[in-house]
């Protein structure tokens, strides 16, 4: 009979000690499907000192309406491209950090989530390999003209006059390539490029003479300098209110006869209404994109041309890049939520101090 009743007692305080701990909820959105156990195990490990319970819960980015049901009682959110204005920031109470699982985010109102104590972080350090490979292959892929060619082949046109039509080709070596922007992406790409023998130019006010250097890249001291000096530009520099637009036909008829635009950072950052017209003026031989203005409707001029390459936002995929930035999206959760500490790829900084999780 004691026997009974002690054991009686002890389930009854484990049922209280299971109503009162605290329960950590994490949403997952995004267009990756269900597969979250990753996710799970990164942060159920950062968690095991701490009696808590965890929920982690995935939702399709397109479900909206769960999404706003949802946010209210999340602690932490791991997100692609889901848009946090400052109305949507207020009303999530709970939360403690949005971490991205992109390099870019301009999807987020930074002052806002600031305001609300909310962490910011994003994945500076993934899929580096990636977009430089992919840019540098839409820059070849206009040099050579092959997706111009492998519609003339495939319509059985062979002869020299007809190739010759669609536009002069010139050797890459002596030539010389722009970057907009000069970080871990752009200085690969860089060093992709000087292996066909170009001449790399590079614009980027907020770094100092030593980067450049060090890399054996010429500093542009202006877009208008950079755009006057190359043949091939790629475009690198992240989306912001700076940003949004810079690149205009101004700029664009600077470049010498033949020139190439390559975009693989974001649609917006070229007025696209722009970049057509010196598509179909001749004013540009060419160009590479892998973004475009309108990305939720997918409307685009660009489309009517044969001069340019577009492709769907993928220069960031490989499976291991997937891997990583899931991986180090989950860990910056876990570090924030589980461990108290700043996260390392803290983008809001100015929010120390005034974080609703108390880090260190």
């Amino acid at each position: 009979m004691l026997l009974k009743e002690i054991n009686h007692g002890w389930i009854l305080k484990l049922r209280k000690r299971r109503i009162s701990m605290e329960q950590i909820k994490v949403l997952v959105i995004n267009d990756e499907g269900e597969d979250i156990q990753l996710e799970e195990e990164i942060i159920s490990e950062s968690l095991k000192r701490k009696n808590v319970g965890l929920t982690v819960k995935y939702i399709p980015a397109a479900d909206t309406l769960s999404i706003a049901e949802e946010l209210p009682e999340a602690d932490g959110i791991i997100s692609v491209y889901t848009k946090f204005d400052r109305n949507t920031l207020e009303q999530m109470k709970k939360c403690k950090i949005i971490a991205t699982q992109t390099i870019g985010i301009n999807t987020i109102d930074l002052d806002a989530a600031t305001d609300e104590g909310i962490c910011i972080t994003n994945v500076p350090d993934y899929c580096i390999e990636e977009v430089a490979l992919h840019t540098v292959t839409l820059a070849l892929s206009c040099v050579r003209k092959t997706s111009t060619y492998e519609k003339l082949a495939r319509n059985k046109i062979w002869n020299v006059e007809d190739i010759y039509k669609q536009g002069e080709i010139h050797r890459l070596q002596g030539r010389v390539y722009g970057l907009v922007s000069f970080g871990n992406i752009a200085r690969r790409v860089a060093e992709l490029m000087k292996a066909f023998g170009m001449k790399i130019i590079a614009f980027d006010p907020f770094l100092d003479d030593a980067v450049f250097e060090e890399h054996y890249v010429q500093r542009a001291e202006s877009l208008e300098e950079l755009f006057a000096s190359c043949n091939i530009i790629s475009i690198h520099t992240p989306l912001t209110p700076n940003t949004k637009g810079i690149i205009d036909i101004k700029l664009i008829e600077k470049m010498p006869r033949g020139g190439i635009l390559i975009n693989t950072a974001r649609g917006e950052i070229i007025k696209e209404e722009d970049l057509y017209d010196a598509l179909r003026e001749g004013i540009l031989d060419s160009a590479g994109i892998d973004v475009i203005t309108d990305e939720t409707e997918l409307k685009s001029s660009l489309y009517e041309l044969d001069n340019v390459i577009i492709t769907p936002h993928v220069a960031y995929y490989s499976e291991e890049a997937l891997t990583e930035c899931r991986r180090k999206a989950a860990e910056q959760i876990g570090t924030t939520i589980g461990s108290n500490i700043i996260p390392k790829y803290l983008v809001n900084k100015s929010v120390k101090g005034k974080t609703k999780a108390i880090l260190s």
